[in-house]
């Protein structure tokens, strides 16, 4: 181990070097962690849904939930099936165990549910999994605010818009995923047909329904080659208009060509509503955007935001009469005289249309962000932060008011940022989020971080106050306490390690926890272990005369004794005469 501390010593710039790569490393992988609210928790069930038209709950479960339970009974890491048969419906559920890979559980269940046979009139069984990061990022509200949005049509128009203009403008920005619109009148073709007039063509209903299909179709035709080029045809023949709906030929009735216009009324209408969704009282339709499974939700919020922008009616509504609104501006600006000065992470778009000011200026329609669930977990991850650095502070402002040295202090005070910044690498190697829980371990042990550098540079002072040298003292001192650093850091390990074992929704929350805690300790032996006797050793500081580090351990632990004493001593006391125990008594060693 002499040669292993003497390269310690001896190459300071290799040291060092190691050390800068960590940390580089580290601060790479901060800035490429994801940011959420709380670890990735995920229920190990799944729900095989069949519906099956018109039965019985009798006639479902004997003929659909029997028999999806034989075939997927022998499924792979299945603790506990379930099934509930309603009237139309057969809910069969899956309970598998904690350490079962989901991806590979679904995979399964989909091979199994081909060898089912069911009845020719039950549907295709869906799968369904319960997944809490599946929850929209941003919910945004498309309304109007004129004549032209009132009614059936207005409503239409809405849905349209959100669907052709802001759908698609929201989709292609990095890390959304989907966004699904909601509310509003769908638009929808509706074909009614006339009794009377079928009656009297003898024509069946089935017969209409069968010449739309096969009117309106958009077909693969094959491929068609023609030396070494090759055309792909398509068979396109979708309508375009109604007309083309009322024109289309059912049969020939005593040679006379009947259409759908003779039978039935075409005309645009919607789907049935199942959803409704009001703003501000009115009606309007709303945009859920969904983020990708590595997007990062806060930096995907503010893009979004960016690009929806924020609407100030009252400037639009003074803008289309021709008025002039002049922005209050603050204190930078009015100096600058410019548009600068930023307005924070939340604040307008000053400059450059937008798509909230787009849709306004060209339709008339509103956009606004009504709900931002990245707000919240900013917040809290910046509280978290917050506290994590105010807590690093305090223990850096303790540790000068007790040794009353800077450069001591110094040494010290450096081990944290680089024991925090070396554990995001290996917490992005386990593919560990910024969330509550990680960041809490990390303020969690960021107390913990400095004891072991106390304890290396302390005994290497002692060495130096034993006549050792600057370089043999750094030697020694670390030598003398490597193992009691060491078995200090394996016993706050054994502490916290065992949460990232834990099966169920706890060691899935606290798992991250954990992880950083153990992560943070292992990074701050390496630093008290390596790279504090490297400083140590290097000239240019000199040991305090008067007042060593040792001696204020020394006291400090003296002070420490006679306050549990006198505490003895006092209660003792009291225990005897109540009258002791009155205010004002001794109360400073109490």
């Amino acid at each position: 181990m002499k040669a292993a501390k003497s390269f310690l010593t001896h190459r300071p710039v290799a040291v060092s070097m190691v050390f800068l790569a960590a940390v580089v490393f580290g601060l790479l992988s901060y800035q490429g962690l994801p940011v959420t609210l709380m670890p990735e928790l995920s229920y190990p069930t799944l729900t095989v849904r069949t519906e099956y038209p018109g039965a019985a709950p009798e006639e479902v479960e004997n003929d659909i939930s029997r028999r999806i339970e034989e075939q997927l009974g022998v499924v792979g890491g299945l603790r506990r099936m379930s099934s509930i048969s309603r009237a139309g419906v057969s809910d069969v559920v899956l309970e598998f165990a904690w350490d079962t890979p989901m991806s590979d559980a679904v995979q399964e269940t989909l091979e199994k549910l081909d060898l089912v046979l069911l009845p020719e009139s039950a549907e295709r069984p869906l799968i369904l999994r319960f997944d809490p990061g599946l929850d929209p990022v941003l919910e945004l509200s498309l309304s109007g605010e004129d004549e032209r949005f009132e009614g059936e049509e207005g409503l239409r128009r809405l849905r349209r818009l959100a669907e052709l203009q802001v759908k698609r403008a929201l989709e292609p920005i990095d890390g959304v995923a989907a966004v699904r619109v909601r509310g509003g009148l769908e638009e929808e073709i509706h074909v009614l047909l006339d009794a009377q007039a079928l009656q009297r063509s003898r024509l069946p209903v089935q017969q209409v329904i069968d010449r739309l299909g096969q009117e309106n179709i958009n077909v693969a035709g094959g491929t068609l080659k023609e030396g070494r080029t090759e055309y792909m045809v398509r068979t396109v023949n979708e309508y375009v208009n109604l007309d083309q709906i009322r024109a289309t030929v059912v049969a020939t009735v005593e040679g006379r060509e009947v259409r759908v216009g003779d039978l039935a009324e075409v005309r645009r209408s919607h789907r049935d509503r199942e959803i409704m969704t009001r703003t501000d009282g009115g009606e309007s339709v709303q945009l859920d955007v969904y983020k990708e499974a590595d997007a990062n939700m806060v930096a995907l919020a503010d893009r979004v935001r960016e690009r929806v922008g924020e609407l100030d009616l009252e400037a639009e509504r003074a803008r289309a009469r021709g008025e002039t609104v002049e922005r209050p501006r603050n204190l930078l600006q009015r100096l600058t005289g410019g548009a600068g000065g930023g307005s924070g992470r939340r604040g307008p778009s000053l400059g450059g249309a937008t798509l909230s000011a787009d849709l306004y200026r060209s339709e008339g329609a509103v956009l606004t962000v009504v709900s931002d669930r990245s707000e919240f977990i900013e917040g809290s991850i910046a509280e978290v932060r917050n506290t994590a650095i105010l807590g690093g502070l305090l223990a850096v402002i303790v540790l000068y008011l007790f040794l009353r040295n800077l450069v001591t202090t110094l040494f010290v005070a450096v081990s944290i940022p680089i024991s925090l910044l070396i554990t995001f690498a290996p917490l992005s190697a386990a593919s560990v989020s910024l969330n509550i829980m990680s960041l809490g371990g990390l303020a969690l042990g960021i107390g913990m971080l400095v004891d072991s550098s106390i304890v290396v540079l302390e005994s290497i002072f002692r060495c130096r106050e034993e006549g050792d040298d600057l370089v043999a003292s750094a030697i020694r001192g670390a030598k003398e306490v490597r193992s009691a650093v060491i078995a200090a850091i394996l016993t706050s390990i054994a502490v916290f390690l065992p949460m990232v074992f834990v099966e169920g929704i706890a060691g899935q929350a606290f798992g991250d926890l954990g992880l950083a805690v153990v992560i943070s300790l292992l990074a701050s032996m390496a630093v008290a272990l390596a790279f504090i006797p490297m400083l140590a050793s290097r000239r240019g500081w000199t040991l305090p005369e008067r007042g060593s580090t040792a001696a204020r351990l020394r006291r400090y632990a003296a002070w420490e004794a006679f306050r549990r004493d006198a505490a003895a001593l006092f209660g003792w006391a009291r225990s005897r005469n109540p009258l002791i125990g009155w205010p004002g008594l001794v109360p400073e060693i109490a």
